[in-house]
């Protein structure tokens, strides 16, 4: 009898234990292709701001293996070609200011349109363009620089 219930209960350890699932959801990855852009106009009832020229940004953004790819001092507007990745993925771009102080004007257009793409469609966007005077654009600076940071992310 007790070779029998040994017998039983080693059984039930082997057949009741579950394989490691590394999809716990139960769904399948899926292939995206996935780009970036910033975009430097934006058009509010029929005025169109474009960034001054003055500007130029670094940007950071995830790449097709997870990790952060940085690109200093583009101008706008700005793109990258489309690259695969596997969901999940969290796509996420950042761009932040690169200019000379002297080279600002009294009154000026700053920032961007941070845009993600999956598959050709639009699926995150941050519009951050604004007009300002150079004394508040660095009283910003000053006090606030994080507001300069213009980013949006996606989870696919």
């Amino acid at each position: 009898m007790f070779l029998l219930a040994t017998l039983l209960i080693g059984g039930m350890v082997f057949t009741g234990c579950k394989k490691d699932n590394n999809n716990p959801s139960g769904a399948e990855s899926k292939t995206y292709k996935v780009s970036y852009a910033l975009e430097n106009s934006m058009t509010v009832q029929g005025v169109v701001s474009t960034t001054d020229n003055c500007f130029k940004f670094d940007v950071t953004y995830t790449g097709a293996d997870g990790n952060s790819v940085e690109v200093k001092g583009v101008t706008l507007p700005w793109s990258i070609a489309a690259f695969d990745v596997k969901s999940p993925f969290n796509a996420k771009i950042e761009a932040k200011p690169v200019y000379n102080e002297a080279d600002l004007p009294d009154v000026f257009v700053y920032g961007a349109n941070a845009v993600i793409y999956r598959d050709g469609k639009q699926e995150a966007r941050k519009d951050d363009i604004y007009g300002v005077t150079k004394t508040k654009f660095l009283q910003i600076v000053q006090e606030r620089p994080e507001d300069l940071i213009i980013k949006t992310e996606k989870d696919f």
